[in-house]
């Protein structure tokens, strides 16, 4: 909610009628964009700073990181967005390639290999020392979340 009424009590009733936030005026643009990117990461069952990274375009099938567009084919992409929405989650070859792959076809399980591969070598293009996309031996795949 954007107001100019100030009151506790005019806070309080906005926020007590269904109201995310109340900004009063007069406001910073960039601070209310930063609380708008606050509500689309709860909205999004994101961590507090999880977005700071990357930025995920589900629309475009893009993920920037650092403010860079990866150059990502679709597999990477889904690859890399199922890592990054679960950070820590430990996932197995075969779940991140029933995740790259949503029709049924036959490929090994090390084919999703090559792919991280290629996407530690895109990610560490921008963010050298990158070390993110971490393996788990014996399991499979991991995504660290950079502090």
């Amino acid at each position: 909610m954007l107001t100019a009424k100030v009151e506790e009590d005019d806070r309080l009733l906005g926020l007590d009628g269904g109201a995310d936030d109340y900004v009063c005026k007069p406001f910073s643009p960039r601070e209310v964009v930063a609380r708008v990117r606050a509500l689309l990461r709860r909205s999004e069952g994101l961590p507090p700073g999880a977005n700071q990274h990357w930025q995920i375009d589900q629309a475009g099938q893009r993920i920037a990181w650092h403010d860079h567009w990866l150059p990502l084919t679709p597999v990477e992409y889904r690859l890399l967005h199922q890592l990054i929405e679960q950070p820590g989650r430990v996932f197995t070859r075969q779940q991140l390639l029933d995740a790259a792959h949503a029709d049924i076809r036959d490929v090994s399980d090390r084919v999703v290999d090559s792919h991280i591969k290629n996407l530690r070598r895109k990610l560490q293009d921008v963010d050298p020392g990158c070390e993110c996309v971490a393996s788990v031996y014996g399991v499979g795949y991991r995504f660290d979340r950079p502090d």
